[in-house]
C-alpha cells in the first residue's frame, strides 16, 4: 500500500501511528466497509508491526476496553520501558 498515508517520515528510534481506518470485505457477489482504528509501530522509519481494531456502531464496554489495551500497549512499546507504579 503506498500512499502519503502509509508512506510515514522516516524517523528515527520508535514510535506509533493511531489512525481510523475503512477495509473493505468482499463476501460472495457483496462489498462491506468496516471501520476499525489501526496501530502502526515503527522503528527507525520501517514498520514493524501493524494491529487493526475493529469499531462497532454501538460499541460496548469490553470493545472500550480492548482499545484502551492495545494503544497502552503501544505507548509501552514506544517508550522501551514499562510503565511505573504510581509514587515511584
Amino acid at each position: 500500500m503506498a500512499s502519503a498515508e502509509r508512506d510515514p517520515v522516516r524517523r528515527t528510534g520508535r514510535w506509533v501511528s493511531v489512525r481510523l481506518q475503512h477495509r473493505d470485505v468482499r463476501v460472495q457477489d457483496e462489498c462491506v466497509s468496516y471501520a476499525g482504528i489501526v496501530i502502526t509501530s515503527f522503528e527507525n522509519g520501517a514498520e514493524v508491526g501493524e494491529r487493526w481494531i475493529p469499531l462497532g456502531v454501538d460499541p460496548s464496554e469490553a470493545d472500550d476496553e480492548q482499545l484502551i489495551q492495545q494503544l497502552r500497549e503501544a505507548l509501552i512499546w514506544q517508550a522501551r520501558r514499562p510503565p511505573k507504579a504510581a509514587g515511584e
